[in-house]
């Protein structure tokens, strides 16, 4: 199908975002977003509806077509979504329990029986990573063990991309990105590999067929076009991950170079070159959507997600005046933080809701604030929430140059890098140049690249960055602040080791009185 236009659709942990992208002139012509809901019935448990992502991702394609004649002009659409997801599903593609997420901690034990039967050695060097709640494998492993009637019926495991991926097109696909949170996913060679499923206890007939990002993947079907809007036969690419195609919707293709991408979390996002071997499994690895180029990604589980959760529990001013005076709820909570010096006067933040990922892996972990006293106000608890934030990519940092990774600075990318004070205190505290690209949601502008390779519009995903990617401003540290935040990272750090065991206890505790 001709055209001129493509549409590109990143399913993140809370909200689906939509682009169209005119390739003539390197512009988004029209955007769409929509909410979908996150539950946790039980502590560390945390699931989605994959109807659910069904239906932000066609309210985001309808609320992109209501603004012009576009439909007939798509030639390709590909989607990108959170990783780290297991979603079970029949062979007709119907999901066969609620989608257990990357936030998803119940699988511990699992991950014991995989470091028993394969060992830790074996998945590091197979697919580059460590063994953790966060992966596929263990979910999967929980369901077998727990609700083995589903994982008996399950055809296929699916990203939350490729279950909305087989909507689009009726094909069961995964994405090179999406298999790199498999284990059976040998990522050096791009392929599954037979013997370690076997190990684990998945059978690779349940994993997908895997695509290259830019490859075509099938066809929007006539039942996908009626919901839609789009129209029947329009191309279907492979997609990416939800940060490997921002990685590429911000122009961060090269080897050394580094993004930052906030969400309801977020990720330090660094190009390595697939051969180059690194001996560091705190921060993860898994595929660009660029052939030959691997992330090394350190993950963080509540950025946004923290300043979130006080402003649903503690907001209700914020909340009326925002809406009488039509601001930015967010922007009326920073602007107390800026009334606060650096460090909130030695309050600190540890932004761990429900868990910790990269670098410290920890299902029990918990959020902390330390270092209350008579004169801390509520304005020191918001900036000491963005600080614990900016903190906690501060050790992925140094976790990574230790391991010989260079980082020069981070492009910029997410809700909460609107905030240039929000930007500020973090180059301060991670004490590299932020640059902040002028573009919109850099996901779908990804997606929509790899939509356009897929059509023959772009001989490849990197050639028309030039037109669309442009760095508008460049923030740098304050070196004496830098000191300082250095100084109180250091306690920081320190609160957090001298209280793992606690949390540890802590936990128990939950689990034991909540089934009480």
């Amino acid at each position: 199908m001709g055209g001129h236009l493509t549409l590109g659709i990143d399913i993140g942990t809370t909200n689906v975002k939509a682009a169209i992208l005119d390739t003539n002139t390197g512009k988004v012509v029209a955007s769409g977003s929509q909410e979908h809901p996150l539950f946790h019935p039980f502590p560390g448990w945390a699931e989605q509806d994959a109807s659910n992502y069904w239906g932000a991702v066609v309210s985001s394609i309808r609320q992109c077509l209501e603004q012009g004649r576009f439909a007939d002009d798509i030639a390709a659409v590909a989607l990108s979504g959170l990783v780290g997801v297991t979603l079970p599903v029949s062979d007709q593609g119907k999901p066969l329990r609620q989608a257990m997420i990357w936030m998803d901690s119940r699988s511990e034990e699992e991950c014991e029986d995989i470091r028993r039967s394969v060992g830790e050695a074996t998945i590091n060097k197979n697919n580059g990573n460590r063994i953790a709640p966060w992966f596929i494998d263990p979910k999967a492993l929980w369901i077998k063990k727990h609700e083995p009637h589903i994982f008996n019926a399950t055809h296929k495991f699916l990203s939350p991309s490729g279950y909305c991926t087989y909507r689009m097109c009726g094909n069961f696909t995964m994405n090179t990105g999406d298999a790199g949170l498999a284990y059976a996913y040998e990522y050096r060679e791009e392929r599954w590999n037979e013997s370690v499923a076997r190990a684990i206890g998945i059978p690779l007939e349940k994993l997908p067929r895997l695509y290259q990002s830019h490859e075509v993947v099938g066809e929007v079907t006539r039942q996908a076009a009626e919901e839609t809007g789009l129209r029947p036969g329009t191309i279907v690419a492979a997609g990416g991950t939800d940060i490997s195609s921002a990685a590429l919707g911000v122009g961060v293709t090269k080897a050394g170079e580094a993004y930052y991408s906030m969400g309801t979390g977020s990720n330090l996002g660094i190009m390595i070159p697939t051969e180059q071997n690194v001996e560091e499994y705190r921060i993860l690895k898994w595929p660009h959507v660029l052939p030959g180029l691997t992330m090394f990604d350190g993950p963080m589980a509540f950025t946004g997600a923290s300043l979130k959760w006080f402003r649903d529990q503690f907001g209700d001013a914020e909340f009326r005046l925002a809406e009488r005076m039509g601001h930015n709820v967010f922007d009326l909570f920073t602007e107390q933080a800026r009334r606060v010096p650096a460090c909130s006067d030695g309050l600190l933040y540890l932004p761990y809701l429900g868990n910790t990922l990269s670098p410290n892996w920890n299902s029990n972990a918990c959020g902390n604030f330390f270092g209350v006293r008579p004169t801390t106000t509520r304005a020191h608890f918001i900036r000491a929430l963005i600080e614990g934030v900016a903190f906690d990519l501060y050790s992925n940092v140094r976790v990574a140059n230790a391991a010989g990774v260079k980082v020069d600075g981070l492009i910029l990318n997410g809700g909460p890098t609107k905030s240039r004070f929000w930007n500020q205190i973090t180059a301060s505290v991670v004490n590299l140049p932020l640059k902040t690209p002028d573009i919109g949601e850099a996901a779908p502008i990804g997606d929509a690249i790899l939509a356009g390779v897929a059509a023959g519009i772009y001989k490849s995903p990197t050639d028309p960055l030039e037109s669309i990617v442009r760095i508008k401003e460049t923030i740098d540290p304050d070196p004496k602040l830098h000191e300082r935040y250095r100084d109180f990272f250091e306690v920081w750090s320190s609160v957090y080791q001298n209280l793992r065991g606690d949390m540890d206890r802590h936990r128990a505790l939950l689990n034991k009185y909540h089934s009480a």
